[in-house]
């Protein structure tokens, strides 16, 4: 009989364990991630010391999705640029081989046959870019997502 009930009382604990796991509250809004994916066109510019910026920049347009469809591309090369200037980090994929092989980090695990760089982001043309919108106190910064070049100047 002593053993019957040591088997209930298990069962008990462990049916009451397992219940509570998918019992979770729903996610508040203020559980979500707070940097939006987000949509620019600006001008791609190398700083000096080989930072990258999105220049005389458009507003900041939140999206659903990651990719980018011709219609938003076909827009991105008619729309007027703007002021502002967004700080782009996660450049290194959206760079040419060669420069995503000069990152010495890159260049001790990617072999130049598979480097998955697609030459995207160049200085001094006009970039329709994808990605997660952080903003700190002094500046705007774009983890880029997509980059797509819709023109070859930035006017």
């Amino acid at each position: 009989m002593r053993g019957w009930t040591a088997f209930g009382v298990l069962a008990l604990v462990v049916g009451g364990w397992t219940a509570g796991v998918g019992a979770q509250p729903p996610e508040n809004e203020a559980d979500k991630p707070t940097a939006p994916i987000v949509s620019v066109v600006g001008c791609g510019s190398r700083t000096a010391d080989g930072a990258w910026m999105l220049t005389m920049a458009t507003d900041a347009v939140e999206s659903k999705k990651l990719f980018a469809s011709d219609d938003e591309l076909e827009e991105a090369a008619q729309q007027a640029l703007s002021d502002k200037e967004y700080v782009l980090i996660g450049t290194t994929d959206f760079l040419t081989t060669e420069n995503l092989l000069s990152h010495p980090q890159r260049a001790q695990f990617t072999r130049p046959a598979v480097a998955n760089a697609t030459g995207q982001l160049r200085d001094g043309r006009k970039l329709f870019v994808k990605g997660l919108l952080i903003t700190a106190p002094n500046e705007m910064r774009l983890n880029l997502v997509a980059v797509h070049e819709v023109a070859d100047t930035c006017e």
